[in-house]
């Protein structure tokens, strides 16, 4: 079922190692009257203002009824004209639920239970309210356009942090008043450049996560068949909207991974792996929400995991190691990654002289040495002066793609070469809000 969600030594930046993570969580009104002692795990938009009832819930209300349904359910109660007439007939009926036709689409409607097609529960419609224990993105818009398709008055959402931050951004999206979250000045510049580009046609929709398969049709990377991933070289480049760890997909199903979400010029992305926490930590550029950052997958780590067993049915009799893989990622701010592309030019271009090249980066002193030290290793090793270049134009390269990638600018060990290498710093205390 389609879902939305799709480390360097160089820089003066390059020694620190200050704390970076996501902004901490605006305060929030609570829902009007909330039942003292009450608790649900439930995300919620409520349908219509709640009196009295409301729980902290994961939930999106549906706005009031039109003045004509209001009058309509008056005549009802008082046996005045047509709507009088036809509840002598039969009872009065709760609000009929009007479900657009990308929701249909989308789900299967049983009863007031919304299922993906594999059978798993997406939302509820419980009286006045939709109710979902995911942070499916797609749940979460298609409860915003049920809400949207009901009523234009305020809606009211509630739960989890993330729920109501997505379910704000999509019902003013959708032209919604929203109660229950109070957005940062950030998130406020984000809902407007997304209103600006919606109005230029011409202009990418910048609303909607790229869709993708629901998680329970593909394997997180740590298990299973890998997932489509960016090749090494491409850099993902957006502002930063969110990070942290979450269920593979918001799925509550799913094991726990970590995930970024960037604005970029084709619309939000969202990027999932387990490194990326690591990454985050041992960020040189230190990014922080609403910054311009590069993200790009390095390389692959061979790991080892528990994967669950299946019968022929299809159900879990147990777990069983699986050998597989995990990515591995840089993620630092545009500005830092741009320095690092200019130096890296700079290092391949073999018609700068070391000492120009050093004068404008001083980062690259280490560079120039292991340079040094790779042609008088390949004049030892390499009688051939055709072969000698080689070697030293594959070492230029290693080097510099390092550099452009914000990868630690590590000496290269080379065979012969005795060196003591200085223990790494640890990671920067990092405690993401999620």
């Amino acid at each position: 079922m389609p879902k939305t969600p799709s480390s360097s030594s160089g820089s003066p930046s390059d020694s620190k190692r200050a704390k970076a993570g996501r902004k901490p969580s605006q305060p929030v009104a609570p829902p009007t009257g909330p039942a003292a002692g009450t608790k649900d795990d439930n995300n919620f938009i409520a349908l219509t203002p709640t009196e009295g009832a409301g729980r902290p819930q994961n939930t999106i209300s549906l706005p009031a009824k039109s003045g004509r349904e209001q009058e309509d359910d008056r005549n009802r109660k008082e046996g005045r004209g047509p709507a009088g007439a036809a509840a002598q007939a039969t009872k009065e009926a709760p609000r009929q639920l009007r479900v657009p036709d990308s929701v249909q689409e989308r789900f299967i409607q049983i009863g007031n239970k919304f299922h993906f097609p594999d059978g798993t529960e997406a939302f509820t419609h419980d009286s006045n309210r939709l109710t979902t224990r995911s942070e499916n993105s797609v749940v979460i818009q298609s409860m915003v356009a049920i809400a949207r398709e009901n009523g234009k008055g305020p809606v009211t959402v509630g739960g989890t942090e993330f729920f109501k931050k997505e379910a704000w951004f999509a019902a003013s999206l959708a032209g919604l008043e929203v109660r229950g979250y109070q957005p940062t000045d950030f998130e406020r510049e984000r809902l407007a450049r997304s209103l600006a580009a919606r109005r230029n046609p011409g202009a990418p929709e910048a609303a909607a996560v790229p869709a993708e398969p629901r998680p329970a049709e593909r394997a997180p990377e740590s298990g299973g068949a890998p997932a489509p991933r960016p090749q090494a070289s491409d850099l993902i480049v957006g502002r930063l909207v969110d990070h942290g760890a979450a269920p593979y997909g918001h799925d509550p199903k799913q094991p726990m991974s970590y995930f970024v979400r960037v604005e970029t010029a084709r619309g939000d992305r969202e990027i999932w792996g387990v490194d990326l926490e690591r990454a985050f930590r041992q960020s040189l550029s230190t990014p922080g929400i609403g910054d311009e950052i590069g993200v790009r997958s390095v390389g692959r780590q061979p790991v080892t995991v528990l994967a669950p067993k299946l019968d022929a049915q299809g159900r879990e009799t147990g777990q069983a190691p699986l050998d597989t893989h995990r990515n591995q990622w840089i993620v630092e701010r545009k500005d830092f990654l741009d320095e690092r592309q200019r130096m890296a030019e700079v290092l391949r271009n073999t018609e700068t002289p070391a000492a120009d090249a050093i004068r404008r980066h001083p980062e690259l002193e280490g560079s120039y040495m292991q340079l040094q030290m790779g042609r008088a290793l390949a004049e030892q090793q390499f009688r051939d002066k055709a072969q000698r270049e080689q070697f030293v134009d594959h070492l230029r390269s290693h080097i510099a793609q390092r550099i452009e990638f914000g990868q630690p600018l590590d000496p290269v060990m080379l065979r012969g070469e005795e060196r003591t290498v200085a223990p790494r710093s640890q990671d920067r205390d990092f405690q993401p809000t999620r």
